[in-house]
């Protein structure tokens, strides 16, 4: 009997294992998305530095989560064939995205260059989140 005990609990230490949970929590909303930039703007920076890219499909973001340095950009490209559009939500605001229009299928947005250091959240204004929460 003290088997039994034994390899049904080592069996349900194994399944918890094998079941764990991401340390990332994902959005309610697939086309929520936040932003953090590690460190300020370089002084003078006009360009983007680097770009690091997030594309809108059917169903949702490509990636919810983008880290970048000061003086890097991020591009939205809409890879569905429904309209997107990218849009800072809640406080502290992505004000880099303020000039983002709707994207048609194939078009593209990019960002000034981003300054920080800062955490903000964007969203598919067309596609908000129902309910009222995102994450």
């Amino acid at each position: 009997m003290k088997t039994a005990s034994l390899l049904v609990a080592a069996g349900a230490l194994g399944l918890a294992a094998c079941g764990g949970s991401s340390s990332t929590a994902a959005p309610l909303n697939p086309f929520l998305g936040t932003l953090t930039v590690t460190s300020a703007l370089p002084a003078g920076t006009s360009t983007c530095q680097a770009t690091h890219a997030v594309t809108f499909t059917s169903t949702g973001v490509s990636e919810h989560t983008v880290s970048a340095a000061g003086g890097d950009c991020l591009t939205f490209t809409n890879g569905d064939t429904s309209s997107h559009q990218p849009a800072s939500v809640g406080s502290p605001a992505c004000a880099e995205l303020d000039a983002a229009a709707a994207l048609a299928q194939g078009q593209s947005f990019t960002t000034a260059p981003l300054g920080g250091p800062k955490t903000c959240h964007w969203e598919d204004a067309l596609n908000p989140p129902s309910g009222g929460g995102g994450y």
